[in-house]
């Protein structure tokens, strides 16, 4: 089915109707925080529980997390008033193990963060830690997606931090190492001169001697390092607008598709920010486009601009509707103008024909034709000459 034309998805009041069910549930930064601990402080020891508690709320600002949440809490309350058609209430309120609907869903959720999040639910979804118990043991009321939910948002808050996040996580110094030296050998070419890369312009740097594609590490680091980016600040997107002629605002995310690619995701919003259409770009795909098909060295100077070339070369971009307009308007012109000379020529051509008639019945068309005949026989002659 398509999308009703002009309908506005209603972000505020699925986030607000999410946080009241998280509330009424007890689901909160600090019992997703404890999970989270749990799993993983023998890895980021230096991270607290509020440190890990404090992801969520950067979780429940993706739109595809409270399209699950927002799912799987209305089915438990529907089951809890007994709402559901049977036998399928029946199975809900009873928390059948063979349903398995339930923990689909919240795999699905944990997806979104990446291999990290995935392994995580599943190790949990068996002991069901901390208030993923409470709820899956509270007698009397229907927690069978809210119990696994709570375990996935605990595994989504896991990925953030395993991806790297505003969490200032210290990096692996053998691993730095490894990178720097894959990357001694690239250059950089601006105005002529060879220079290091710096920043994100390291990802668009070409080894000089060699036509090679980098390694796969690549790939994940510089989906780290975008999402860092586009976390941190409002700055990529920005200066992405540019890039688009400030045609639309542009809001980024970067997640993982139903096929586990890594994906760029760019949302188009017109001045009165309304979601007027989405650009999907496989991160791999985008890589390969730089290393691989871009003629040059490089012409470009960082990420925004070779976005909006990816974008704009694979005719990815909607152009506004008033571009077309205009395009209709003109159109509208030429047809106007058409019409309007139409007109003229109706009204002029009884009078030439009146006029054309008088010069024959005088005579004085015949003398114009023996003259002209005369002119084009002294030219005969000339030429013969």
């Amino acid at each position: 089915m398509v999308a009703t034309k002009g309908f506005k998805y209603p972000d505020c009041e699925l986030y607000d109707w999410v946080l009241n069910e998280l509330h009424k549930r007890n689901i909160n930064n600090e019992t997703i925080g404890e999970i989270a601990y749990d799993m993983q402080h023998q890895y980021l020891p230096h991270l607290t529980v509020e440190d890990f508690g404090a992801q969520l709320d950067e979780v429940l600002k993706k739109r595809e997390v409270l399209n699950i949440l927002a799912t799987g809490f209305a089915l438990d309350n529907l089951a809890q008033d007994g709402l559901l058609p049977e036998p399928l209430q029946s199975i809900v309120a009873n928390d059948s193990g063979v349903f398995g609907v339930d923990e689909g869903l919240s795999l699905s959720l944990s997806q979104l963060y990446g291999s990290i999040a995935v392994t995580n639910y599943g190790f949990t979804d068996k002991d069901k830690p901390g208030i993923a118990a409470q709820l899956d043991n509270s007698n009397g009321q229907v927690n069978t997606f809210a119990d696994d939910l709570a375990l996935a948002l605990a595994s989504a808050v896991i990925g953030r931090c395993g991806h790297g996040s505003k969490l200032n996580l210290e990096e692996d110094p053998v691993e730095d190492k490894t990178i720097n030296d894959e990357f001694s050998e690239l250059k950089f070419v601006i105005n002529g001169k060879e220079v290091e890369p710096q920043g994100d312009l390291v990802y668009f740097a070409k080894p000089i001697k060699s036509d090679r594609k980098l390694p796969n590490w690549d790939l994940n680091k510089f989906v780290h390092d975008l999402g860092k980016a586009i976390d941190d600040s409002r700055e990529l997107a920005d200066r992405l607008e540019e890039e688009f002629n400030h045609d639309y605002y542009v809001n980024l995310e970067v997640g993982m598709d139903d096929e586990s690619t890594w994906q760029l995701v760019i949302e188009l919003l017109d001045n009165k920010m309304k979601l007027v259409d989405v650009i999907n770009i496989d991160v791999d795909h985008f890589l390969d486009y730089v290393y691989l098909e871009v003629d040059s060295l490089s012409e470009f100077v960082d990420t925004p601009q070779m976005i909006a070339q990816f974008v704009f070369e694979h005719d990815l971009y909607p152009y506004p509707e008033d571009s077309n307009d205009l395009e209709e308007a003109d159109d509208e012109d030429n047809e106007l103008d058409m019409s309007e000379m139409t007109k003229a020529l109706a009204a002029i051509t009884p009078l030439f024909m009146e006029h054309f008639n008088s010069l024959i019945k005088s005579g004085s068309l015949d003398s114009l034709i023996d003259m002209l005949s005369d002119k084009e026989d002294n030219r005969k002659d000339d030429a013969n000459e």
